[in-house]
């Protein structure tokens, strides 16, 4: 294994000094099919794409997903060496994909297989056994409105096996009933009522078959995130967040039941076939927000963004268990500016968020109200009222503006800086304290994954 591993360090280096010592760019995938020349093991691979290119065939990356390259090394059989799988555009504008192995240093062809669609979308590698052996799932995009076509083949004794074949509108491949193996999670949708389903395939042992069609919830137009996650009972489940019809953001709990082997609806069964326990209007999607190993769903937790708009932005996190939906904490989530605050221990529906934007700075207030408040007197934040004050500084100023506000910094990321200064407020239950603050802010990662959920 430690040979292996040095001989792909051996051809990582010689790649990029092949193309460094060229003057040319370092492409993505595609690079290894112009190199003027590879390492003596590899020749024989160079020769077998070469025979391929010569017929007016062209190189085809995936547009999208974790798996973009037009040549890939993978472990197909679970042997601990890697196969080779290339992807290839025939002048004819279909696609052709072709399996190699290398036996004593020279490469054999394993399987191809020939396919149409408009472009190739994405690329996924399903485990379908305990000792690491995998399939080849390949997305097409078939046409424009964002439908795509599912193939998954089989690497056997005769070659690559075509054993699945689908449409749908997104797709995640993940463990989700825990043994060992990928489901393939399809959402689609039907194309007279508008109505989303989950499907999920399982692997039989020599195909993958349909588990189960489960149907979202009625709100649901198309699906942003889906996540392999743990319900409030500890039970894989598959978190769907859709954008909905008419704005916002809606969540499908789907659960695995062990007890019969199959998926089932969690939400639907809470909440029947509407998803509006769950909605909000900002982008936050599902996640284990507390760190205790549960996936909580965000969901509204303000009914006064008639009266102030940024209210939109206070999220509750929502636990599924078997039989109860508990909201665990809440949040001020505010994903364009990058950054979520902690619902402070003692705060309540008093206390509300205001945001203004300037052209170098956010400025976010956490301010309470009073008992009396009445609608023709609308409250605004002054220094009586303010609990917390959170800013975004922009720009080459940004550490001049700390000093003018003379506020304490909480992080930097992304070129932006993030302070704040605590209000003037003294009651013990509202008043925070700096630990407090610190501990409640996270500046929001921002993950470039590849992966798509399409």
């Amino acid at each position: 294994m430690h040979d292996i591993g040095k001989k792909f360090i051996l051809l990582a280096v010689m790649l990029l000094s092949a193309f460094v010592l060229s003057g040319c760019a370092l492409l993505y995938g595609d690079g290894l099919l112009a190199l003027p020349s590879l390492p003596a093991e590899y020749v024989e691979l160079q020769d077998e794409i070469n025979a391929v290119l010569s017929t007016g065939a062209v190189s085809a990356a995936a547009e999208s997903g974790a798996n973009r390259q037009a040549i890939q090394l993978v472990d197909l059989d679970g042997d601990g060496e890697n196969e080779t799988v290339a992807f290839f555009r025939e002048p004819d504008g279909s696609f052709l994909i072709k399996a190699y192995r290398s036996e004593d240093g020279d490469y054999r062809e394993i399987g191809s297989a020939q396919a149409d669609g408009l472009t190739l979308h994405a690329i996924h590698y399903p485990v379908v056994s305990v000792t690491g052996q995998k399939c080849l799932a390949v997305c097409w995009g078939i046409d424009e409105s964002s439908s795509y076509g599912l193939d998954v083949y089989a690497f056997t004794g005769g070659g690559m096996e075509n054993i699945l074949n689908v449409q749908y509108s997104s797709i995640l491949v993940g463990d989700l009933s825990g043994n060992s193996l990928d489901e393939l999670c399809v959402a689609v949708r039907d194309q007279v009522s508008g109505q989303m389903s989950m499907r999920i395939y399982g692997y039989t042992g020599r195909t993958y078959e349909q588990d189960v069609e489960l149907l979202l919830c009625s709100e649901a137009k198309s699906v942003s995130q889906m996540l392999i996650g743990r319900s409030g009972s500890g039970a894989r489940s598959l978190f769907v967040d859709s954008a909905a019809f008419g704005g916002g953001y809606v969540t499908d709990v789907l659960t695995y039941d062990e007890a019969n082997a199959r998926p089932v609806s969690l939400s639907r069964r809470m909440d029947g076939d509407t998803g509006m326990r769950t909605w909000r209007s900002v982008d936050a999607f599902s996640a284990d927000i507390d760190g205790d190993g549960i996936t909580e769903v965000p969901a509204a937790a303000s009914m006064m963004s008639a009266i102030y708009p940024d209210e939109k932005n206070k999220l509750d996190w929502l636990e599924y268990d078997d039989d109860r939906v508990t909201a665990k904490l809440r949040t001020c989530h505010m994903p364009s500016d990058g950054w979520y605050l902690r619902w402070m221990d003692g705060w309540d529906d008093k206390v509300v968020i205001q945001t203004t934007r300037y052209s170098r700075m956010v400025k976010t207030v956490f301010f309470l109200l009073p008992d009396d408040m009445t609608v023709s007197a609308i409250p605004q934040p002054d220094d009586g009222n303010t609990l917390l004050t959170v800013y975004v500084f922009n720009g080459d100023n940004s550490q001049a503006y700390i000093s003018v506000y003379e506020a304490a910094e909480l992080a930097r990321r992304n070129g932006r800086i993030y302070a704040y200064v605590p209000g003037s407020v003294s009651s013990s239950r509202y008043a925070v304290d700096p630990q407090q603050v610190t501990e409640a802010f996270t500046a929001i990662e921002t993950v470039w994954s590849l992966e798509a959920y399409r």
